[in-house]
């Protein structure tokens, strides 16, 4: 018993990142869907310098990182409210979001 409690903070530590999306630009002009509240980043090369533009109110921008190491430039969002938007960076890349409430989806009905 007392290994599981050693071992029960590392394993939720390690969980705690692992539902958030990931996009670069193999996903340039794709449409995808965001749960209200959730973090996404979007990771282009560093080459992409141009400010993001995107709808205020409906995303935040986070962290906006320069890995000089690897030249890849890290941006991360969150889904601050209901609607869609499009984060442009630059003229080369755009990623159509639509931010949902996990709410409103359909239960998964379970049979006994």
């Amino acid at each position: 018993m007392k290994n599981l409690w050693f071992g029960l903070p590392m394993l939720l530590a390690a969980c705690a990142g692992g539902g958030s999306a990931h996009y670069g630009s193999a996903d340039n002009r794709r449409s995808v869907t965001a749960d209200l509240g959730t973090t996404f980043t979007v990771e282009l090369p560093d080459t992409a310098r141009g400010k993001p533009q995107f709808l205020p109110g409906l995303l935040t921008l986070g962290a906006d990182r320069i890995d000089e190491a690897t030249h890849r430039r890290t941006l991360e969002f969150t889904a601050a409210a209901l609607g869609e938007t499009d984060i442009k960076v630059g003229a080369d890349f755009s990623l159509h979001v639509q931010v949902t409430s996990a709410s409103d989806r359909p239960a998964m009905h379970l049979n006994h």
